[in-house]
């Protein structure tokens, strides 16, 4: 114990420079890490500052434009215009009253040009109000700040445009007036206003400079001297939102320097800001530095090693050549009793060699024997010329021959005829070339059959290096072969439907590329998405959707040619490679290929049989054509998916080829589901509220709906986003968030005798209302709202009834038993059976739009009509009906009952503080100037 203590001392006293090389180095590598990551943070956080600067100026500007656009919308909204357009709609002239109208006008111009300041300075230099031909009525200010050419057009919207050579911010706002454009209001302010946000300091230091698109300085002002103002046309032209180096620029006052260019969102300007390296990064190290630094420390570690290694070896030949001076002694003492050996050993070497001869010939049986026996996997032992001499148990059992049977056959006896004569030939070359072979060999047994095995032949020489035998091993690979066929099948099948998967499909249109340039002929992918197979999925399981994909991809492999391949892509997608369609012409492929769409579409007409279940489905296919210039598979992937989706669009069941506009479309359809993501995170989107009136004209409540107020599209239309939000899964947070806000305002509404008797009706989705926790969600919100359950209605489509009744019924008996009512929507639309209208605990029926606008031109529709308030009488159900419009439309709906409205004809959706407003003018102290038995109109 104690002398490998000693050793392991002294092995540590010659190894404490390696040791301490090695401490060293990884200390030092670890400070450089750190040093590295910290460099690179810094630099990071550097970059982000900058960038987070540039997009804040971005924004200060895009909103000082933004005020100039609503500033000229608020004077152009304002009562004095109002009132003139009345008044002028009355007949009134300039001598009767429309002076004193302009008068108003003028007044509310020069109040606003004297009194509005920014930063200290006048914010308008001119405001103008023009009629409709564009004839200045009002205008007010300096006669030198000209109006632009937009007195001249046609507006339908608030706009600026800034005049770069006059240095003029110009915005101008249409006047509507009953849903007309009846003039403009236009207001100019000068360019210098936005000095104050732009930097002006020295190149030296970070500054900022505001282009045109056109590679004009528009600000700062000071710019004759500038080198900024000579490369500005290719300083606009720099990508934005991120940093750029000037060193390529032919500007030697920029070496150096650093830009980014921030876009002023909805103009043609843009934010250039100029920083140093050395302002921007400090004293931090360039990466590069900090990886020399680490190559300097290896080295170092490097030399270490050396060292010592050099000093080892020095001492290891010491060593030795002490040994090897007293080696020198003790040869020389024993070289003379070697002597005497070797001649006593050369008399029993001779007598040996007689008696090695004897036995060669029993040592050479010995090796063939040990060799072939005392193996387990089958063997054999052949002479040269290939005949059979022996073989063990194991081959015996394998091939089923005797022992007798074998001995004197060839490997003949074994062959199959699944290889050729060449094959054998050139096996045997090997043999008598290298001395041995193998490789896998199909052997056929005695009872005929092919066992696959691996054979090894191996030459046994003598003494001399004469072949005397040959030994064939053949071993078992069964298993190794069925492993690889399992393996090939996971690779490359789909385990469900055991069609090609998503690498083999991608593997075949290479080839099916390939092969089209040199034939110079067209193939075609086709994309096909069940329709509906979600709903499957969550109504009746997933064992259910897979027996529909495994019936799927039969019906579809049988409506293709042998040659074509059809592939499960994923989920519910198939695709369908048609690999050469034997034309050269595109049309000519383009019929071929839609006659096969059409087969498979024709295949799905009839239900399929899921276990006691018959479930309609219906395919949508996506075409794209492969012509012999195309190379990108993705791209091709990408066509056809996107004509799918095109196909999904115009209704389902259907089949559409590839179109570029797609890609625009679904473009812009990404980016709004971005940006309504993010306003849902925000909850920026409202609500407006649209009236409801009983028979006699009085104010019920209101009819909740979502807006979408867009920072940069302005108010996007339902009909917009709520595809949208549905078919990406936003529609559960859209409408807890609407939900909500409706219950916000109920609880608000109580505080106000005007609206504290109104109800409001919100409408839920069906996905919603399939969620667990729907109830419970819908009682909290109440209950941290504070709002009246009893004035809470919810409106349910009868989408919402297609799956599950009775889950929908038993959560609408929950949320009345805490008083929330509920309104059939769209009712004679969609799924409509008396079976279930009897069952729902209903309120409430709503006479679809559709059908009250045609009402007094299509029997139809009013039979329809007439039937659902009957029907609702019947079931002691209140109806309402929607989307009425016109005096006589509300007369003949009145003839058949005492129902309540709700459209156009009553109020148009509004904002909640318009909506109070309305309900105020509605309140009982009002209504004494209604007539009974019909509607005021004055507040409608």
């Amino acid at each position: 114990m104690v002398a490998s203590l000693i050793r392991f001392s002294r092995s540590l006293a010659l190894r404490w420079p390696l040791v301490a090389a090695a401490a060293f180095l990884l200390s030092m590598l670890f400070l450089i890490g750190n040093l590295y990551t910290s460099q690179v943070e810094l630099r990071q956080n550097a970059d982000a500052r900058l960038v987070s600067i540039g997009e804040a100026r971005a924004t200060e500007i895009n909103d000082f434009l933004t005020e100039r656009r609503q500033a000229a919308a608020r004077l152009a909204a304002s009562e004095d215009i109002s009132n003139y357009f009345s008044n002028l709609d009355l007949g009134m002239s300039i001598k009767y009253g429309l002076f004193a109208n302009l008068a108003a006008i003028e007044l509310r111009f020069q109040a606003t040009l004297d009194q509005e300041k920014y930063q200290g300075q006048a914010t308008y230099l001119r405001l103008a109000f023009f009629d409709r031909d564009g004839a200045p009525q009002v205008d007010v200010g300096s006669s030198s700040a000209a109006t632009s050419s937009l007195a001249r057009n046609n507006l339908t919207e608030p706009s600026v445009q800034i005049d770069d050579k006059r240095r003029l911010i110009m915005a101008s706002a249409p006047v509507i007036q009953k849903a007309k454009t009846r003039g403009k209001v236009e207001t100019v302010s000068s360019l210098n206003l936005l000095s104050s946000l732009v930097s002006t300091n020295d190149l030296g230091q970070p500054r900022e400079f505001l282009l045109g698109d056109d590679g004009e300085v528009l600000l700062p002002i000071e710019r004759e001297h500038s080198a900024v103002v000579a490369q500005a046309s290719s300083l606009a032209a720099l990508p934005s939102g991120r940093i750029q180096a000037l060193s390529n620029l032919n500007a030697p006052e920029l070496k150096g320097y650093l830009a980014l260019r921030s876009p002023v969102a909805g103009t043609r300007l843009s934010v250039l800001r100029l920083a140093s390296e050395d302002e921007l990064y400090g004293g931090t190290l360039s990466p590069a530095s900090v990886f020399y630094l680490g190559l300097f420390a290896i080295v170092l570690f490097v030399l270490a090693i050396g060292f010592e290694r050099m000093r080892q070896n020095a001492a290891r030949l010491q060593i030795k050549f002490v040994e090897s001076n007293r080696h020198r002694a003790e040869l020389a003492e024993n070289n003379l009793a070697l002597s005497q050996e070797i001649r006593r050993r050369e008399a029993i070497e001779a007598d040996l060699h007689r008696q090695s001869e004897a036995l060669d010939k029993s040592n050479s049986e010995l090796r063939i024997a040990a060799a072939a026996f005392n193996a387990q996997e089958g063997m054999i032992v052949t002479d040269t010329k290939g005949v059979i001499l022996s073989a063990n148990r194991a081959f015996v059992s394998l091939t089923g021959y005797t022992a007798e049977e074998l001995v004197r056959q060839t490997a003949r006896l074994f062959r199959s005829h699944r290889r050729d004569a060449e094959f054998y030939r050139g096996m045997w070359n090997s043999v008598r070339l290298t001395g041995g072979w193998q490789g896998e060999m199909s052997l056929r047994t005695k009872s005929g059959e092919h066992c696959a095995r691996w054979l090894t032949i191996s030459a046994v020489k003598n003494e001399t290096g004469d072949v005397t035998n040959y030994i064939g091993s053949y071993y078992d690979i069964s298993k190794l072969k069925h492993a690889e066929e399992k393996i090939q099948e996971l690779a490359y099948f789909d385990q469900l439907t055991g069609l090609p998967n998503r690498v083999l499909l991608i593997d075949r249109v290479r080839q099916a590329l390939n092969a089209n340039v040199r034939s110079s002929s067209y193939g075609a992918l086709l994309f096909i998405d069940l329709d509906n197979f979600k709903t499957l999925n969550d109504s009746l399981g997933h064992h259910m959707g897979d027996m529909l994909l495994k019936s799927a991809a039969q019906r579809i492999s049988h409506c293709v040619r042998t040659d074509d391949t059809v592939a499960r892509f994923g989920g519910d997608e198939f695709v369908v490679l048609l690999a050469n369609l034997g034309t050269q012409k595109a049309k000519a492929a383009a019929l071929q290929t839609e006659a096969i769409g059409e087969k498979i579409l024709g295949a799905f007409t009839n239900a399929f049989q899921l276990d006691t279940y018959e479930y309609p489905c219906t395919p949508s296919i996506g075409v794209t054509l492969i012509s012999p210039e195309d190379r990108n598979i993705d791209e091709l992937l990408k066509r056809a998916d996107l004509a799918m989706y095109d196909a999904k669009t115009a209704g389902r069941n259907g089949l559409r080829f590839f179109d570029p506009a797609m890609q625009t479309m679904i473009t812009a359809r990404a980016a709004l589901e971005a940006d309504l993501r993010e306003d849902l995170k925000q909850e920026r989107l409202l609500l407006h509220y649209q009236p409801q009136v009983d028979h006699e004209g009085r104010l019920l409540g209101a009819e909740a709906l979502a807006r979408w107020p867009h920072a940069q599209k302005g108010m996007i239309s339902p009909s917009e986003f709520i595809p949208v939000a549905e078919s990406t899964g936003l529609i559960l947070p859209l409408g807890a968030l609407m939900l909500k806000t409706a219950c916000h305002q109920l609880a608000r509404w109580s505080t106000d005798p005007a609206t504290e008797r109104l109800t409001v009706a919100i409408n839920v989705s069906a996905l919603q209302m399939r969620q667990k926790t729907f109830v419970e969600e819908v009682r909290a919100m109440v209950e941290q709202t504070g709002a009246n359950p009893h004035r809470l209605k919810i409106e349910l489509t009868e989408s919402t009834l297609v799956s599950n009744v009775d889950d929908v019924i038993a959560k609408m008996d929950r949320l009345k038993a805490i008083g929330i009512g509920f309104s059939l929507d769209d009712f004679g639309t969609g799924y409509s059976s008396l079976s279930y209208l009897k069952r729902l605990p209903l309120d409430q029926l709503k006479i679809d739009r559709s059908f009250v606008k045609d009402v007094l031109v299509d029997p139809n529709d009013a039979a329809i009509a007439q039937m659902i308030i009957a029907l609702s009488k019947s079931l002691g159900l209140a109806v309402i009906a929607e989307g009425v419009e016109t005096e006589e439309q509300y007369a003949f709906l009145a003839q058949h009952g005492q129902l309540n409205y709700q459209g156009y004809l009553f109020g148009r959706p509004l904002p909640p503080a318009d909506f109070e407003s309305l309900a105020r003018a509605f309140s009982p102290r009002r209504r004494s100037k209604q007539v009974h038995g019909s509607v005021d109109r004055t507040y409608a």
